[in-house]
């Protein structure tokens, strides 16, 4: 079939139209009732010149509202770097903008572009609001949000990091069908902790209060793709000597806990040996995780103490063994979807291509893997990901908006009937492999 047109928020009354139209001005009116709230805070911890400074960045966040809101054309960014920064990317967005302006013969609007280059492109302006400001180039006005929602989620923290250091004690004790269904029960948790997310909700809490592994079984047939025994069969079957997981990191929180929870089965048990964590470089939907973001989850939960402290211990000592590697790279913040990644990174590519299994946490990473296109729902996921192929790719969501694709046919009418919004509920999980290009 004929490759599908991008999302875009030209169709009105669509997510993405919603997006632009709603979601975008919240979170930045959110950030905005940030820095005026916390002007104090801000002056204890940045100086007097970094209070000063979130009169311009206000000011700027305000011409970014109209901008979106009146539908104005794109402009270039501002480099929000130092020139020899590995993440700089002010050029490769902007390279961008003239690309579209060559190909559409005009420029592009927030409700006319791409969706994804929109959304991507705003977070970017984000960023540069703040790195203008000499004071503020650090600065990460999401990271309270993210703090409180790991905060909130404590009890639902403590309860799955007990779980999971019990059967890590336990381990010797498990048959091979006893092991399988810890394993998958644990990817499944990994699959519903991705309903925290922050920029779905513009910032509004969406902590997990309660223990969720007592909700899986009444979770389970929301479950629309469920590739966990391809899965299982992939791990037990990889050589000793090529366990080597990638984990793309997403939100922070509480959903990072439940993929560290994961990973840490994965290595106590032998079906992983070594691990690569990538987060993002700089502030990103809200939610996304930031290296800085990983240390303090790390450091709370040991502070915490209990089975949760416990469990921040071993984190500390797989990374400082080095079995855990946290690497940043730029092109996770970039609009582009992976199947450019051969072409635009190829060192990441080949970096990525000596891993036994990539994990994809998350929306947007979803709908980075099958380019954001309006693909029908019965479309392949091989097919989807459009060549992008560095080793087996595994994609753990919950849809909360964007592509859905490997479903059988007459399974999206079917929930569409009785949940309309089904694709954006994050009511919804999927846990889809691709082990083959």
């Amino acid at each position: 079939m004929a490759q599908p047109p991008p999302l875009s928020a030209s169709h009105i009354g669509s997510f993405a139209y919603l997006t632009v139209k709603d979601r975008l001005p919240v979170i930045l009116t959110r950030v905005v009732d940030y820095l005026c709230r916390e002007k104090d805070f801000i002056g204890d911890s940045y100086g007097k010149a970094g209070q000063e400074s979130c009169k311009e960045v206000i000011g700027r966040f305000s011409q970014l509202k109209n901008e979106i809101q009146t539908n104005k054309e794109l402009i270039p960014i501002q480099s929000h770097c130092e020139p020899s920064s590995p993440y700089d990317d002010s050029d490769i967005y902007n390279a961008q903008l003239e690309k579209y302006i060559r190909v559409n013969g005009v420029p592009p609007k927030w409700f006319t572009a791409p969706w994804l280059f929109v959304e991507c492109y705003m977070y970017t302006r984000i960023h540069e609001a703040f790195y203008l400001c000499n004071s503020l180039k650090d600065f990460d006005p999401f990271m309270d949000q993210k703090r409180k929602s790991l905060r909130d989620s404590m009890q639902a923290t403590e309860a799955l990091a007990a779980h999971v250091l019990a059967l890590c004690r336990n381990m010797s004790t498990l048959s091979h069908d006893q092991l399988k269904h810890h394993v998958i029960k644990l990817v499944e948790v990994s699959v519903w902790g991705n309903r925290c997310d922050l920029s779905i909700s513009g910032g509004a809490d969406r902590s997990q209060h309660s223990d969720l592994l007592l909700s899986l079984n009444e979770l389970l047939p929301n479950m629309i793709v469920n590739d966990s025994d391809s899965l299982w069969q992939l791990l037990e079957a990889l050589p000793e000597d090529q366990r080597d997981v990638v984990l793309i990191l997403d939100n922070a929180g509480f959903e990072l806990v439940t993929d560290l929870c994961l990973l840490t089965f994965l290595m106590e048990a032998g079906l992983a040996t070594s691990l690569t964590i990538h987060p993002k470089t700089r502030p990103w939907f809200v939610s996304d995780t930031l290296r800085t973001d990983l240390s303090w989850t790390i450091d709370t939960l040991r502070e915490a103490g209990e089975c949760a402290g416990e469990m921040a211990n071993k984190w500390t000592n797989y990374i400082s063994l080095g079995r855990w590697k946290i690497t940043e790279n730029k092109f996770w913040t970039l609009s582009y979807d992976f199947a450019d990644m051969r072409e635009v990174d190829p060192e990441l590519y080949s970096q990525l291509s000596k891993a036994s299994l990539i994990i994809f946490k998350g929306d947007l990473n979803y709908r980075k893997l099958t380019g954001d296109l309006n693909w029908p729902t019965t479309t392949g996921f091989e097919q989807a990901l459009r060549g992008f192929f560095p080793a087996p790719v595994l994609a753990l969501r919950t849809a909360k908006g964007g592509p859905v694709v490997g479903l059988a046919p007459g399974i999206s009418e079917r929930i569409a009937a009785v949940a309309p919004d089904w694709n954006i509920s994050g009511e919804y999980g999927m846990i889809q492999l691709c082990t083959s290009s």
